[in-house]
């Protein structure tokens, strides 16, 4: 990048700079940032937000987070209703393992911005993260009702409710829609397996035709999922038939 002339780019040279800056941010390489960083700041006075927010987040990739809250909490005392601020605050709570706070900081995020997905994820993964499966699938409800058609949500909402135990009957209805959207969804095929195989068991002294059902589910499946390996990752298929025969009934 130092070595480019950037000036033919115009104004354009700035925007490739901020993402030049933020993807060294995540490779680790806080020199090139730095460098980026400082052009940012000689261009633009330092009264602005969006440099003195990239500021923050470079003192957030050096570990030294007092001096990037102290930033976040400043700007904002100017804009509280600034939304990529309060999600670079809730990030470095989440860095900081203060789970908790971050918990209750999104959810205050989220009064204001209900429908922003992002947002409604990571609270769901952060609610995982402390086993609170019942407000977990709460945020997957949400996730649900803005975007119908993403079969990850459908997905997602269907482990949480496998993974609370109580309701197998509708994990496996999630399943079968997340397969409906997607019908190459593994996570999802495997889930049929699962929760039909949980729900043939309970069910085992009652209806021998729902029981047949759920049999004819697993078959369905596990012939799904071997097609797709020996398709896809022909090597992986022994390994996966084994662990298919792990789960049967």
């Amino acid at each position: 990048l130092a070595k480019r002339n950037l000036s033919s780019l115009g104004d354009e040279k700035w925007l490739i700079l901020e993402q030049v800056f933020k993807s060294a941010l995540h490779c680790s390489k806080q020199s090139i940032a730095r460098h980026c960083l400082d052009q940012l700041e000689k261009q633009f006075k330092p009264t602005s937000r969006r440099v003195t927010t990239l500021n923050a987040m470079y003192h957030e990739s050096i570990d030294d987070f007092k001096s990037a809250d102290d930033i976040y909490s400043n700007l904002l005392d100017e804009n509280e209703t600034d939304a990529i601020v309060q999600k670079r605050q809730i990030s470095l709570l989440k860095e900081k393992n203060q789970i908790r706070e971050a918990i209750s900081q999104l959810n205050t995020y989220l009064e204001l911005y209900q429908a922003d997905q992002e947002a409604w994820s990571e609270l769901c993964d952060l609610y995982l993260s402390e086993h609170d499966y019942a407000k977990a699938a709460f945020c997957a409800e949400e996730l649900l009702l803005i975007n119908p058609h993403n079969h990850l949500h459908h997905e997602r909402y269907a482990s949480i409710r496998y993974s609370q135990g109580d309701d197998y009957e509708k994990a496996r209805t999630y399943y079968f829609s997340a397969l409906k959207i997607n019908p190459a969804n593994i996570r999802a095929l495997y889930g049929v397996v699962l929760t039909s195989t949980n729900l043939a068991m309970k069910n085992s002294s009652r209806s021998t035709e729902s029981n047949q059902v759920y049999v004819e589910q697993i078959q369905w499946a596990r012939e799904q999922i071997i097609q797709k390996y020996r398709e896809a990752i022909p090597d992986l298929l022994p390994v996966v038939e084994l662990a298919l025969q792990s789960l049967a009934l």
